[in-house]
């Protein structure tokens, strides 16, 4: 393998999107609507979302609950400041450590807030389940349309 295609199966995933609510909004869209607009097909448990579970304090879990009972911890809160930023490890679909998830926001000069996603801890246990998360800019303009209109 190339230096370069190492790097890219390492290199975090960076995604930057404005949203038209203020930060304190974002951030709860992100934080508690996550049930609301992640994407249901996307499932640990293949059974179908029942919902998912955040307790934005750091150490705390975050949990899927299939149709069926089921529950999945997806990782842990590493960072949760309301309005400014929510940090977690993630482990939905690939093997080896856990991959951080951080998301930052902030003003925007005429209103709204720049959210920063980045997902990354990519390394030689889990690179080859970082394909899996190419989706996440379908999810984020979910997470976009729903922070817009709740």
């Amino acid at each position: 393998m190339s230096d370069d295609a190492a790097d890219s199966s390492t290199a975090p995933i960076e995604i930057e999107l404005e949203v038209a609510v203020s930060r304190a909004r974002a951030w709860d869209a992100y934080v508690h609507g996550l049930s609301e607009w992640w994407h249901p097909g996307y499932t640990a448990t293949g059974a179908g979302l029942d919902r998912i579970e955040v307790d934005p304090h750091v150490g705390a879990r975050i949990v899927e609950v299939g149709r069926d009972g089921r529950e999945v911890v997806w990782g842990e809160v590493t960072d949760a400041v309301p309005g400014e930023r929510f940090a977690h490890t993630f482990r939905l679909s690939h093997e080896g450590d856990a991959s951080q998830v951080t998301l930052t926001f902030d003003d925007l000069p005429h209103g709204g807030t720049r959210v920063r996603f980045t997902h990354s801890g990519w390394n030689d246990s889990n690179a080859a389940g970082r394909l899996k998360h190419s989706d996440w800019p379908l999810l984020l303009e979910r997470y976009k349309a729903y922070a817009q209109h709740i």
